[in-house]
């Protein structure tokens, strides 16, 4: 496995556990409204799913026989991470309901969602990636839903219904972050 590689799985893991981390704050603000803290939970453990992979991918990388070739581009966590960072450090305090729906459409907005998705497509298998991308669209679908009913202004819902938009028929059969060379 090449360094380069391995330093961007060892980052976007580090990212989606920063990730997780900001939705077990969110559930932790919101622990006595148990409808919300229930979407936080399953939010962080949407997250702790994507650093799970990561590193079977990152083991299997390491225990291949095959001389895989592969060309990566790191943009996606190296943008994500100020990003990330930024609102880690901003959930370590309590956040109102419409900031703590803002947050999440910002985490899930970032594109280390598709760099996940394209390392679990040529790392694993199209199955696998066909099965993220679904659990994607139903986190995001949910998030929309709990906007609409959490929430009093469109802009939010707006937003979410976007995002669930552009996932809707967004499966590639190649990758935009990774390639085999």
């Amino acid at each position: 496995m090449s360094r380069k590689m391995a330093g961007v799985i060892d980052e976007a893991s580090r990212l989606e556990a920063l990730a997780m981390s900001i939705y077990t704050r969110l559930a932790a603000t919101f622990r006595n409204e148990p409808e919300l803290h229930r979407f936080w939970m399953s939010m962080a453990r949407h997250e702790a799913g994507h650093v799970g992979a990561l590193a079977l991918l990152k083991t299997l990388l390491s225990q291949s026989t095959d001389d895989l070739r592969l060309e990566i581009d790191d943009s996606a966590a190296v943008e994500a991470a100020a990003v990330i960072e930024r609102l880690h450090e901003e959930t370590a305090a309590a956040v109102d309901v419409e900031r703590a729906f803002a947050i999440a459409l910002e985490l899930e907005s970032l594109e280390l969602e598709d760099l996940v998705l394209d390392l679990i497509h040529v790392l694993s298998d199209p199955a696998a990636r066909a099965q993220a991308e679904q659990m994607l669209l139903h986190d995001l679908s949910d998030l929309s839903l709990m906007i609409e009913k959490h929430c009093s202004g469109d802009d939010l819902l707006a937003r979410a219904d976007a995002l669930v938009e552009s996932r809707v028929g967004a499966g590639r059969s190649g990758s935009s972050f990774v390639r085999k060379c």
